[in-house]
């Protein structure tokens, strides 16, 4: 096993997830991933003297369908989880329903051995520092505008909504947070999102996209779709859930990590220096009101981003 990949785990459950001694610690994967890595996790828990264990389950058919129900009672008997598949369950009842009994959640959806030697290993100090300034600024403003020579022209408001820090800092009962880390997570206000945005980076679940996806949005609900192959993939996996609320204009982030770089995988994507994604879907999990059998991102790659009336990005060079 290689021992650089157990000390970045390591180091994220000792500094992220904050392991402790005695504490139940669950490994939950799904059986795509690689089994070193899930090993190394469970080695480095153990290392930390927890008592851990690893959960792995059939991979889900769409990211954020309901695993096996062993998944769910596992997650909530534990102290702390770290959910690592490499379909995302990131926004899936399970994990909700485990933060609600107090379980720490780390989540690392698709994360690879790549990342630990990159974006995870980034500077978390002045990624933190980036992040809450970012945080602060978007907890008391109305609206953020986003614009990109793309076409991208959309505007979110979000006022009186709360903001997440991805950090990577998961240490008390209830909270989650991600690794890699270095992004924003705000849900704007249902029904009131409105314009253009074109997504040119990736597009989960299908990776880098082979032509921009343009989404017209009107009072907060996606009505438009066009582009090539993965545009005409996306609007079909839309429209197969039968469901309005698959198209809600569900959150909002800023990439806060120097190390992400585009790799296909949001995981690490959402979080490249300066880079804005977009949320579609449920929103319940960050702070919104909608509930949706389906969540997503996409990325734009150099926005040009206003928080009310202030520059804060442009063309993806941060101004902050």
């Amino acid at each position: 096993m290689n021992k650089f990949i157990i000390q970045s785990a390591f180091n994220v459950m000792k500094n992220g997830l904050k392991v402790k001694r005695g504490e139940e610690v669950v490994i939950v994967a799904d059986d795509k991933q690689n089994e070193q890595l899930v090993d190394a996790f469970t080695t480095a828990g153990a290392l930390l003297g927890a008592k851990t264990g690893k959960v792995i389950y059939p991979v889900v058919s769409t990211q954020n369908e309901e695993p096996m129900g062993i998944v769910a009672e596992s997650l909530k008997s534990a102290d702390a989880a770290v959910v690592l598949p490499v379909v995302s369950i990131t926004h899936v009842e399970a994990i909700r329903q485990a933060r609600k009994q107090g379980t720490r959640v780390l989540v690392c959806s698709g994360l690879d051995e790549r990342m630990m030697t990159g974006a995870v290993n980034a500077d978390y100090e002045k990624m933190s520092e980036l992040t809450s300034q970012f945080v602060a600024m978007l907890e008391s403003a109305e609206t953020v505008r986003v614009t990109c020579p793309n076409g991208t022209d959309i505007t979110f408001p979000i006022k009186g909504r709360s903001t997440m820090a991805v950090d990577g800092i998961c240490e008390e009962a209830g909270q989650w947070n991600f690794a890699p880390a270095g992004t924003t997570a705000t849900a704007p206000l249902e029904g009131a999102t409105n314009g253009t945005m074109v997504f040119d980076g990736s597009l989960a679940p299908f990776g880098i996209v082979d032509k921009p996806v343009v989404l017209k949005v009107a009072d907060g609900m996606i009505t438009e779709i066009e582009g090539g192959n993965t545009a005409v993939e996306f609007e079909a996996l839309l429209r197969s859930f039968n469901n309005p609320n698959v198209y809600n204009i569900a959150e909002i982030g800023i990439g806060t990590n120097d190390k992400a770089v585009l790799s296909g995988k949001l995981i690490e994507d959402e979080r490249i220096l300066g880079a804005f994604h977009v949320g579609i879907g449920k929103s319940l999990n960050i702070g919104g009101n909608v509930d949706a059998p389906f969540h997503t991102d996409g990325m734009i790659l150099k926005p040009t981003m206003w928080i009310d009336n202030r520059l804060v990005v442009e063309n993806g060079t941060i101004l902050v």
